[in-house]
């Protein structure tokens, strides 16, 4: 998590909580946003990132998806509730970023950005979100907000129709949680894309969803075949522990100035 950090000396560093469950992720990531804002605690689930955003009450809180105990969604719902003006920025992977972006936003969540983004992005996410504006890591963007290409034949699918079209692959009932819709307008959407589409099935509108240039969400991460890990958490412990390992040479370097000073000082005298 390199780059060069905003420059921010005089200006108001809110005081923030981070909910991320990935120990190491979160242990660079205190190192990497402490340069803009004050960390004043930290969670590893649901139930305690609940528990210590009620008593500490920040102005800004970094919040993952995947937690234990109750999800990112459940909690960014239960603050908004006591909290009305609380920012909230969530940082996670493509997969929960794509699958419950609708219903997080729905909840109150004002920002969103993916763990293997990088700083500069994640700072540019900071900067927008503590001043109570929305934000969107483009990457998220381009997958939630598609819509058809030049290239594409036209169907004459609606723009409801593509929302639900590249859901295929979750549940009705998923999808109709994510786009807040009745389930039984769901299945009258899936019905109007088979006959639009031509094809029998939705297993078959999906696979031709991809043949047309559509992303299908949620977006499933690529893993690791020997350690089932998946590429961007990969990605994102890299990065903590280039921030991890900054820190430490920032320590050192400083170490070495006081010796240096400490060592002119003895000889002058």
């Amino acid at each position: 998590m390199e780059a060069s950090l905003p420059t921010r000396h005089n200006a108001f560093r809110p005081r923030t909580i981070i909910c991320q469950r990935h120990e190491l992720i979160r242990f660079g990531l205190k190192r990497v946003v402490s340069e803009v804002v004050d960390i004043i605690g930290e969670a590893s689930d649901g139930m305690g990132a609940t528990e210590i955003i009620r008593r500490l009450k920040p102005d800004f809180v970094i919040l993952d998806v995947d937690l234990d105990i109750l999800n990112g969604v459940e909690v960014c719902r239960r603050i908004v509730q006591e909290l009305p003006n609380a920012n909230i920025l969530i940082l996670t992977d493509s997969y929960h970023a794509t699958k419950y972006h609708n219903q997080l936003l729905r909840a109150g969540a004002r920002g969103f950005c993916l763990n293997s983004s990088g700083p500069r992005t994640l700072f540019e996410a900071i900067e927008q979100v503590t001043r109570g504006l929305p934000y969107c890591d483009p990457k998220i963007t381009q997958l939630v907000k598609q819509s058809p290409t030049a290239a594409m034949p036209n169907s004459n699918l609606t723009d409801r129709e593509i929302e639900v079209l590249i859901r295929l692959d979750l549940r009705n009932k998923e999808i109709a949680e994510e786009l807040d819709m009745k389930l039984r307008t769901v299945e009258k959407h899936i019905e109007c894309i088979l006959a639009k589409m031509k094809v029998p099935t939705r297993t078959g509108a999906a696979l031709k969803a991809v043949q047309l240039g559509y992303v299908m969400l949620p977006k499933m991460p690529g893993r690791d075949p020997v350690t089932g890990i998946s590429h961007e958490q990969t990605v994102a412990e890299l990065q903590a522990e280039l921030a991890i390992a900054n820190d430490h040479l920032k320590a050192l370097l400083k170490q070495n100035d006081l010796l240096k000073l400490a060592l002119n000082e003895k000889m002058r005298t």
